[in-house]
């Protein structure tokens, strides 16, 4: 017996998700295995970046899984952030052997690093302060109340200044790492 295809499958690879329930199953293995808020954006990015799922399908099984009650939503940074509620949970653990194995590991692993970087991104900053010639892009790294890096480059026009800035928010365990590494290095 074959299953019948009712998902929209632009953009999704050979083995990715092509019924709606299985979306829905991997969006809920996704969100146990992490075993904490997970936002929009990124499980968008790790589904769509292997190609498992795509965004429409993505967005309306995570509307088919709040109004089911089998997850919750709240507000961050301009973001729906989700986790699921113990119906969600269970649901979670009882249907995941019904995706591949691959599949599993590949939409976890996706999901495991894009979350290391969005707490990274949650705890940096950037501010842009105008000098009368030039800028200062001030960086900082925060760890809940903890400081954990303050670094200020002057850079002479505003495009460099912005530039620095999307870089910095975009990987800012890059810096901090680099500056630690050359710190604690000894030649």
């Amino acid at each position: 017996m074959t299953e019948e295809y009712d998902a929209f499958t632009g953009g999704v690879d050979f083995g990715g998700m092509r019924t709606k329930n299985d979306v829905r199953i991997l969006l809920c293995y996704i969100l146990n295995s992490l075993d904490a808020p997970f936002s929009k954006t990124a499980l968008n990015e790790a589904l769509q970046r292997t190609s498992l799922a795509n965004f429409f399908e993505i967005n309306d099984a995570l509307s088919a899984l709040k109004d089911a009650g089998l997850l919750t939503v709240c507000l961050q940074d301009n973001d729906e952030y989700y986790i699921l509620t113990p119906s969600g949970k269970d649901v979670a653990e009882r249907l995941e052997t019904d995706l591949p194995m691959s599949v599993r590991e590949t939409a976890v692993a996706a999901a495991l690093e894009l979350f290391a970087k969005d707490k990274a991104r949650a705890g940096a900053d950037v501010q842009i302060e105008k000098l009368p010639k030039g800028y200062h892009v001030k960086m900082s790294v925060k760890d809940g109340d903890t400081l954990m890096m303050q670094t200020v480059l002057y850079v002479s026009d505003s495009l460099q200044a912005d530039k620095i800035g999307e870089n910095f928010l975009l990987h800012p365990e890059k810096l901090y790492g680099g500056i630690v590494d050359t710190l604690t290095t000894e030649d």
